[in-house]
């Protein structure tokens, strides 16, 4: 068949072209975090080179990005030996153990007590450890740590972790590296993990790493692809070729080749350095989205780690300082609900008071009653918590041997504990159906609606709120703007001054942006971030109002499902009187900070910047912003204009492949000049 060896060529090239892409656009998204494509154009690649490869099925290889999500697994995973063993690090736990194990250092050394190091200080991230080995650059095994000597092959799994790259970005490429870090998923991919799995009613994950260790062992790669793992590559094994002489160069080398590592480590010049990064760790943890457990101590130069050697299975060159256990015991004093504002009635442990993690937790959420029966937690139980990923209490499990016949289970409600409305079931969810009469409902409403996050009326506050409800004196979020000073002097202990207090707090209230407005309203879907992005393309209400679902799930970073809850909730009659109430009391949301006019011809464009401006790229981004437009970091279909400056690159290509309008700087500039001149001088 002669005739089709040419399209068989055809697509071949095709191919190669979309891998090659493909293979870019993760190590750009998932190593870089500077992705050049957007999500559309990627999934649109991958798309096509799914239907190539259906087509064409000889020409699929291994490396290619579809296969990223392999077939099951036969049996059971195979063991193999590592290269080199995984060693466990020697626990330091306080300051006295780490100058004792500095002092060792220093006498196995044979040097003087003044003797300083540089010491390398990583954060220790509590995951699964890994060992990746590529053979002239190409991921050959993937093993877990196992028992530090022999470890299980999980390479088709780990195939699937973009984070994870399949052919090193070295070149030359060594005969041998073996690469190791920590394969976790991070606290708020793992916090959404549980909600999910919640709303389906299965069972809750204990923690990011048992979740992440879990989904490294799935029979089923598929199976591990749906799960949000990450991998940080913090050190090497077993090389051929290649030998960094200090952790800080090797930090680098693992960058190079392809992997992430971890920013926050830091070179620390002697004990006191080690100190003070373990203290600040102490704190910084709590502002990074996975979960940690202390700081791995290396001494950096690897001739002195050489001349250390090991003591049994540890080195003598590396600890890890661990922080204090997480998790505490204390007392199910009781359980009750509490009927969120839309609707859900959620179980709610109270415990005898204990500090964790530095604060003081008295309750925690024991989400829907499916998984309240599943943990089995009855009223005085003794039970082990923890902060999930160091912020939110939960029950990690019952201590059932300390049960002495006193437990009670916790009985639900048929009826909502607030208005008395036979509850439903919704999944797994038991809701109150009573949206305008339940007292909770507007309760938990009316406390998001005057957050700081929403409209910040920071004078009226959950015993206010409470106290107005039940006088009747507001029966929706508008009624907060129709409170008189008589009605707040007329509640229990309630001065003058604070009435008055309160009155300004609320009048001052009366100009949000329209994004803090959207968000204040509690619309399903509509966060913070999906409101700022539609207040920016629409610039006030009434174009909002006006908007059609289609018009606002176009909105890059929005979509169906939100662009259909907004308009819904907009389309409600009740919800409308609320809107018009709230112009009646004088609330008018202002335009957007630097949104200085939304009437002219780039309202809703989309423009790049690339290539190197003379302005500032953030002056540039400023100024389409206040026109309503918007500034993205990469080149798509939805993308209007891309202004080049010198040395554009691939964002120009793209956008001439697309026919997207290319601007010069000049161009750009004198276009912003015309806004607002008038219409006979616009040429």
């Amino acid at each position: 068949m002669p005739e089709e060896l040419p399209e068989l060529a055809d697509a071949e090239r095709e191919i190669e072209s979309l891998r090659a892409k493909l293979h870019r656009a993760n190590h750009e998204y998932y190593i870089l975090d500077n992705p050049a494509i957007s999500d559309d154009e990627y999934d649109i690649a991958m798309r096509r080179l799914i239907e190539l490869e259906a087509e064409n099925p000889e020409l699929i290889t291994p490396d290619s990005p579809t296969q990223r999500i392999g077939a099951p697994l036969e049996g059971d995973f195979e063991e193999v030996a590592h290269l080199q063993p995984m060693l466990s690090l020697q626990d330091v736990r306080d300051e006295g153990e780490l100058v004792d194990w500095e002092n060792r250092i220093r006498r196995h050394l044979h040097l003087p007590a003044e003797t300083e190091f540089d010491y390398i200080c990583e954060p220790k991230i509590d995951g699964l450890a890994m060992s990746l080995i590529y053979e002239n650059g190409k991921f050959t095994r993937g093993a877990t740590r196992g028992d530090g000597t022999r470890g299980e092959v999980v390479t088709g799994n780990l195939k699937t972790l973009n984070s994870i790259p399949w052919q090193l970005q070295l070149d030359p490429a060594p005969a041998l590296l073996e690469v190791r870090g920590e394969v976790y998923i991070a606290r708020s991919a793992f916090e959404k993990l549980n909600e999910q799995a919640a709303e389906k009613g299965e069972r809750l994950f204990a923690n990011p790493r048992n979740a992440a260790a879990g989904a490294v062992r799935q029979k089923d790669p598929r199976m591990t692809a749906t799960r949000p793992l990450s991998f940080y590559g913090y050190a090497l094994g077993a090389v051929q070729g290649i030998r960094p002489r200090q952790q800080d160069e090797t930090l680098e080398l693992i960058t190079r080749a392809g992997f992430r590592v971890n920013p926050l480590s830091r070179i620390c010049r002697g004990l006191d350095a080690v100190r003070e990064f373990i203290d600040w760790w102490r704190e910084e943890r709590h502002n990074v989205d996975y979960a940690t457990d202390g700081v791995v101590v290396k001494v950096n130069d690897f001739a002195l780690q050489d001349e250390l050697g090991f003591v049994g299975r540890n080195p003598r060159w590396a600890c890890a300082f661990k922080f204090p256990p997480e998790e505490v015991v204390t007392d199910v004093q009781e359980i009750s609900v509490n009927v969120g504002r839309t609707g859900a009635l959620t179980p709610v442990a109270f415990f005898t008071p204990v500090e964790v993690a530095g604060t003081t937790v008295s309750k925690a959420t024991l989400h829907n009653e499916d998984e309240m029966r599943r943990k089995d937690i009855q009223i005085g139980d003794t039970v082990l918590i923890r902060k999930a990923g160091e912020i939110i209490p939960e029950v990690v499990k019952v201590l059932v041997e300390k049960r002495d016949g006193t437990q009670r289970p916790y009985v639900f409600p048929e009826r909502c504990p607030a208005c008395d409305t036979p509850v439903e079931k919704d999944g797994v969810v038991i809701r109150c159906p009573n949206l305008s009469g339940c007292p909770a409902q507007l309760e938990r409403l009316l406390e998001h609606f005057v957050a700081r996050g929403a409209l910040n009326v920071d004078r009226v506050g959950e015993k206010l709120i409470k106290q107005l409800v039940a006088a009747g004196q507001v029966r929706d979020v508008a009624d907060i703007f129709g409170i008189t000073k008589e009605t707040i002097l007329s509640l229990e202990r309630m001065a003058d001054k604070s009435a008055q207090n309160v009155m300004d707090s609320i009048e001052g209230a009366k100009q949000p942006t329209l994004a803090r407005l959207l968000f204040a309203l509690g619309i399903r879907h509509i966060g913070t971030r999906t409101a700022e992005i539609i207040s920016e393309r629409f610039g006030s209400l009434e174009r909002l109002r006006a908007a059609t679902t289609e018009e606002i799930s176009a909105i890059h970073d929005v979509g169906p499902v939100a662009g259909a809850s907004l308009r819904a909730w907009l389309d409600d009659e009740r919800n409308q009187q609320i809107l018009e109430k709230l112009t009646a009391f004088g609330v008018v949301p202002r335009a957007e900070e630097g949104v200085v006019n939304t009437d002219n011809p780039i309202n809703g464009k989309v423009f790049v910047f690339t290539g190197a401006l003379q302005m500032e790229r953030r002056e540039a981004e400023g100024m389409v912003k206040r026109y309503g437009a918007r500034a993205s970091g990469s080149v798509s279909k939805k993308t209007d204009y891309v202004v080049i400056g010198e040395n554009a690159g691939s964002k120009a290509a793209r956008a001439e492949e697309l026919g997207i309008t290319i601007l010069s700087e000049e161009e750009f500039l004198n276009m912003i000049a015309t806004i607002d001149q008038p219409e006979d001088n616009l040429g």
